[in-house]
This record gives structure tokens, sequence and C-alpha cells, in this order.
């Protein structure tokens, strides 16, 4: 999400002041304990037990553990804790005889108060009249296991666009025409409550064939108790904030609505929403996922507890959905300052998320140029190279990106390869219709011949006129209306005589720069 705003306004501010007033005092003792609880953590000792699995089967959670520890009664004790919770605290939900491999079973109750969809699992025993934590913690990894709907998915195509919702362009139904199978829509938290303009595109764009890949933002007007309180001394100067599974407010609020919008955009009267994005360009915290942590760990065991609450509040409703994170093309350039470098990001989300039970996230990138502003999409140099030091990944090294999932330790909990959506990318026309034309297709053929690759979504239709003031004149329209170029190139890009036409305008057989996979 290339296009940058600044939110300002005498509302803001003065919202601003009494937020840093009447807050102040919640933020820094919720920080203190998040502090205390990762010290705690970090001088435990290794688990003398260990939990191998937490599943749904049928109504019931089954866990299991392994391992001997003496206990004061000679039981086990399960304590299912919230996500922001440090076991021992919690509810000590169930009790086994110690024997090395136990079993504990108890209600799901999904739904209901007692709830254990998003609890996490520790075995404790009782040591000096006190419960202490004697294994590693785990969440349910199987959240699909209960739910109800199962819509057999929209996959007809990796062709995408971001289109254009203004009536009188939405009405041309032009995605259809470029033959798209795949359209983002972002969906703010604050508009949860009026979802009737998104159900009226969701259903539109699945009559005409097209899957549906929704974006949740944790926007400025959203209730403040979605976003995290290390965001609030920023509100009203960033895009979007980080979602807040820190505290009881924020991780039930969370819940309701990963939930109610699987359950809403499941094919069940309001369209099919078949792929789920939580946050936009996470990595790149200060402008689109602002949470002012104070190291990237603590950003990152922040953003891994609302993704987990988000992942099986979506999955336990929806079976067949995909959730996905969201990274932007800075891959492994070393500076801290304002982001995280998407291989950083990846490598701890995948540390977090493994260490408390591996789940089937996947990755959406933004592999825009580097600069945003170059016209060639198929262009290689210092900064955009076949290696994992890359400080950049484009389309033309997307491969980068790839080749790091397939390695073994980030490797789904099916052993499978996560699959990469290049959610947003889009090419400039200032330098030449023809560039931006054969940049198009080239995007087309590399997302065709990577089959790790399950969608590449085109920004935009239609020309922005707060991006073009940037230089940034990605439509494959005008504003006006009339086509570029990239138009019929992109809506033939599969056609043997664009691929010549297009090579004809790079200079270079676009074919023979695919690294396929």
């Amino acid at each position: 999400m290339k296009l940058v705003r600044r939110i300002a306004g005498m509302t803001l501010a003065l919202a601003l002041v009494v937020i840093s007033v009447v807050g102040s005092t919640s933020i820094k003792a919720e920080a203190k304990a998040a502090k205390t609880a990762k010290a705690t953590t970090t001088a435990a000792a290794a688990p003398s037990v260990v939990v191998a699995s937490a599943l749904i089967q049928g109504g019931n959670v089954v866990v299991t553990s392994q391992g001997t520890v003496a206990s004061d009664d000679g039981m086990y004790h399960l304590v299912a804790s919230e996500v922001y919770e440090v076991a021992p605290q919690g509810a000590d939900v169930a009790q086994v005889a110690i024997s090395g491999a136990d079993t504990f079973t108890i209600p799901l109750a999904k739904g209901t108060g007692n709830s254990m969809l998003y609890k996490k699992f520790t075995v404790c025993v009782m040591s000096g009249g006190a419960l202490k934590p004697v294994s590693n913690s785990m969440y349910i990894t199987n959240p699909e296991a209960c739910a109800t709907l199962k819509p057999a998915r929209m996959d007809n195509g990796k062709k995408g666009v971001l289109p254009e919702l203004l009536k009188s362009v939405a009405d041309l139904n032009q995605p259809a025409t470029l033959g798209a199978k795949q359209v983002n829509l972002n969906i703010p938290l604050s508009k949860l409550g009026n979802l009737a303009g998104y159900d009226y595109s969701v259903m539109k764009y699945n009559k005409l064939g097209m899957q549906v890949n929704v974006i949740i933002l944790g926007d400025v007007n959203a209730p403040l108790n979605y976003l995290n309180p290390y965001s609030y001394d920023g509100i009203g100067a960033h895009n979007y904030y980080g979602l807040n599974a820190s505290n009881a407010d924020g991780a039930k609020a969370l819940q309701d609505a990963a939930a109610f919008l699987a359950k809403h955009y499941a094919g069940t009267g309001h369209g099919q929403v078949d792929n789920f994005i939580i946050g936009n360009e996470v990595n790149a915290w200060w402008l689109w996922n602002y949470m002012n942590c104070g190291s990237n760990d603590a950003f990152m065991q922040e953003y891994a507890k609302a993704f987990r609450i988000m992942y099986n509040g979506i999955k336990s409703e929806n079976a067949n959905a995909n959730v996905y994170t969201c990274i932007d093309h800075q891959w492994a350039r070393a500076e801290a300052s304002y982001y995280i470098s998407g291989k950083e990001f990846l490598t701890k989300l995948n540390s977090i998320i493994k260490g408390e039970g591996n789940v089937d996230w996947r990755v959406a990138i933004h592999p825009y140029n580097a600069p945003l502003y170059a016209p060639r999409a198929w262009e290689l140099s210092k900064n955009v190279a076949h290696n994992q030091n890359t400080p950049y990944v484009t389309v033309a090294n997307v491969d980068v990106l790839t080749d790091f999932l397939a390695t073994p330790d980030m490797l789904s909990s099916t052993g499978a390869v996560r699959t990469v959506k290049m959610s947003e990318v889009g090419y400039v026309s200032h330098e030449g219709e023809q560039l931006q034309a054969a940049s198009l297709v080239y995007a087309y053929l590399v997302a065709e011949n990577n089959q790790y690759i399950d969608g590449l979504v085109v920004t935009r239709e239609v020309d922005h006129p707060e991006e073009l003031a940037q230089g940034l004149s990605y439509g494959m329209c005008n504003m006006d209306g009339s086509h570029k170029m990239g138009f019929s190139f992109y809506q033939n890009a599969g056609s043997p005589d664009i691929i010549a036409q297009a090579s004809a305008a790079a200079g270079v057989d676009l074919t023979t720069l695919i690294t396929p996979r």
C-alpha cells in the first residue's frame, strides 16, 4: 500500500492528548507486565515436559504431553491461558495422574464463556502449595476442525487486480474484461458495523468468477480496544496500527471480529472471501502497523499474538480460508529505525508460531520495484539479486522468497511450502506505456512459472491522484477511464504474440529471464 496519507486535524490532536493523559498509566503497566513475562520466560530452564499436541477432536480439545516431573500431589495440571497471560496464569482445566505420556481431554465449548478455542495450554505441577509450569505452551493447531462452513475455494487463476470502487468505473466491470480471477478489498476494523458496501462488492466479484482477498486493518477510527496500547502514542500520525492482543478487551474484540468476518463472508448470503491478510506491510511498522514496542522482538510477540487470534477465529468458521501475514519488498536490508527486514520478520514469526503450535499461515508480499518509480520489472542490480542477502525482493527475484519458504525450518504444519500471494505490485507508465505493459506481462509470466505463488494482484485498475502526485502512475487506465497499453497487454498476458511484443519493448526475450520454481 504505497499511497501515503498523513492523518491530521484538531479532533485527532485532542484525542491524542486525552489518550496520552488517561491511558499512560495503563500503557506503562501493560508494558511492564509484558517485559516481566518476557524476562520470566527467558530466565526459565528448558521445559522438562513437552506438550506434543493440542487438537480439536469432536467437541473436545485433546492435549498430549510427554515427560515426567515430580509433583506434590502426583498430578499434572493443565492450565489454559489467554494469549496475553503466562502460565501459571489462567485456569486449571484438567488434571491427570503423572505417567510420562499423558492425555488431557477438555470440552472445546466453542462460542461460550468457557471456550478453549483461543487458549494456550501448559502442563503445571503443584510445588510448595502453588502451580509451577514445567512444559512449553501450545495453542490448538487445527481450529478448522470445528468449522461448520467449508465453501469450495474459488481458485480460478492467479491473475488479479486492485479494482477501482468509484461507481462510474466499477460499473464497467473491467476486471472481468482483463480476465482477472482475484481482487483485493481493504476492510478497516472501524467498518465492521457497516459492511453493506463490502457485501455488494464481494458478491459482485464472486458472480464474475473472481476470488476475493480481504486485508484486515487497524485504522485510526477503529474502537480503541482493537488497537495495541503500544500504538497509542502515535494515534493520528500513522496510516494503520497494530492489533491488540495484549489485554482481555483487545483479545475478545479480535476474536469476535475474526469469527464474524469469516462467517459473514463464507458464502452464506454476503459473498465469499477465500483469503484474509492480517495487516498491510506489517514489517514496515512505522507507517503501516504502528506499535512503538521498543524492540523488534517485542513487536513480533505482539503481532504474533494478534495473528494467532485472527488465524484461529477465521479458520474455526471457514475451514477452507487461507490466512496470510504481509510484508513489503525490503528483504535483507539491515536498517531498523522504521521497519523490520522481511527476512527477519518471517524468521521471527515462524519461530514464535512453531514454538507454540505450527499452523498453515501464508505470506503476502508487495514486490514493487526498487526504487518504486523504476519502470522495468525484470531489472536486477546490487539491490535486487538472486540471493538471500539481497536488500529487496521484487518480481524479478521473488524466487528468493519462495526458496526461503522452501527451507525445512519454514515449512507449514503439513510439511508443505507456504504459498505466496503477490498481493500488491504495480508499474509506472511515466517513462512510456510500453515499459509498463512489458512489466505487467513479465510479472504475469513470473507468477505463472512459480508453483508457490498463488496470486498476482496488480495495483491498480485506474491511476490514483495522490499516487500520481508522487510520480507513481500505476494505473492500467488513466483517470479519465481511457486504457493505457498495459490494459490490453495484461488482458492477454499469456498470448505468444503479446509476450513477443512485450519482449520487443523490453529489448530482451522476457521468457529467458524467468526463474521457474
